[in-house]
């Protein structure tokens, strides 16, 4: 009887404990996962996940080449389904912080442009989440706290049209690009803070600012959107692009468009990198861990290097004409920009006289 008496008593400590002391948060469950060997780490998320059953991605992606995530992703986890919600950066990163002020946490996951991440984090939208996937990556898409981790970007470089432009005319440096002689025929997005945010990260504030003003006085021929600027580059309306994606660059060259392109030098901008980052309070966190774990491995970056993406993972180069090999590049610090981001905007008004 006496011992009955000690056990039930014990039982309601235990639940008056359970009552006082907080659950752990997603955070802290994932952090105490992510110390166990490799192996029991994979078991206790694959455990975990089994029960979830799905994982939702807020996805600012095409369909098709989503599909070739999704469905490798569930070629190796038959057990989970991604349930995706499209939609445009700027719609999807609204409606996180709208949800997230309500109290409402629907996603798990999405990627978005790093330089959103002091956003999310004011918000307390996101969590932490050190994959072990992050030590593969290259310098500049994971960041020291656990936020950001990085899937691909897009390298800057300086296309032109042959019929206009020699290659060996062709510019390539800023200081190129000041010339006399380019006045009136550089082609530049309207949305050009990332490319800023590198060159003032390469030179500092100072001469950043410098030559924002100068080449404002070249009177750039801007336009909304780096693809609508490549496709005018191509149809002769300007001879030049600052700030072409690389990757079209190559596309347009090898359907036949009378276009070639340089890698900056002496060093080569980034736009800011698309990272993948974790919800605050998700709904499936084992899942949604698994998801980031194959977004930045080795055999999800294979299918965005195949997507003609530059992607974080480290080992993908391949030395040939059309990679940047192991010239310099520099990706926008988000944290600083994040936090001084509508100075970035005025800042880059300077190009637009």
């Amino acid at each position: 009887m006496q011992r009955r008496a000690i056990l039930l008593m014990l039982f309601a400590l235990a639940v008056l404990f359970a009552r006082i002391l907080p659950a752990a948060t997603s955070e802290e469950t994932l952090a105490q996962i992510n110390k166990l060997p490799l192996a029991e780490r994979q078991a206790a998320l694959v455990r975990g996940a089994k029960n979830e059953r799905s994982v939702v991605w807020y996805a600012p992606i095409n369909r098709e080449n989503l599909r070739q995530f999704t469905t490798a992703f569930e070629a190796e986890y038959p057990f989970l389904k991604v349930d995706i919600l499209t939609g445009g950066p700027q719609t999807l990163l609204n409606r996180i912080l709208t949800e997230t002020r309500a109290g409402k946490y629907n996603f798990d996951t999405m990627n978005v442009r790093s330089s959103a991440l002091y956003t999310l984090k004011k918000a307390g939208a996101v969590m932490r989440f050190e994959s072990p996937n992050r030590r593969a990556l290259r310098a500049g898409f994971a960041d020291k706290d656990g936020y950001l981790n990085g899937l691909w970007a897009s390298l800057l470089v300086y296309m032109f049209n042959v019929n206009q432009v020699p290659r060996a005319q062709a510019p390539k440096s800023i200081d190129d690009l000041l010339q006399p002689k380019w006045k009136d025929k550089l082609g530049m997005d309207e949305d050009a803070d990332d490319w800023l945010a590198a060159v003032m990260d390469y030179y500092g504030d100072a001469r950043g600012k410098e030559i924002a003003r100068a080449l404002g006085a070249q009177h750039l021929n801007i336009r909304k959107g780096r693809t609508l600027v490549a496709q005018l580059v191509a149809a002769g309306e300007f001879p030049l692009q600052i700030d072409g994606h690389h990757h079209e660059a190559v596309a347009l060259k090898k359907a036949g468009a009378p276009v070639d392109y340089v890698f900056p030098e002496p060093f080569v901008p980034v736009k800011a990198v698309s990272m993948f980052v974790l919800s605050s309070h998700p709904p499936h966190p084992h899942a949604a861990a698994l998801l980031v774990d194959f977004m930045i491995s080795k055999k999800g970056q294979d299918i965005a290097y195949r997507q003609n993406r530059w992607p974080a993972h480290k080992e993908f180069a391949t030395g040939s004409p059309d990679e940047v090999g192991n010239r310099k590049t520099v990706v926008p610090d988000a944290e600083k920009w994040g936090a001084r981001f509508e100075e970035l905007v005025q800042l880059t008004s300077l190009l637009h006289k």
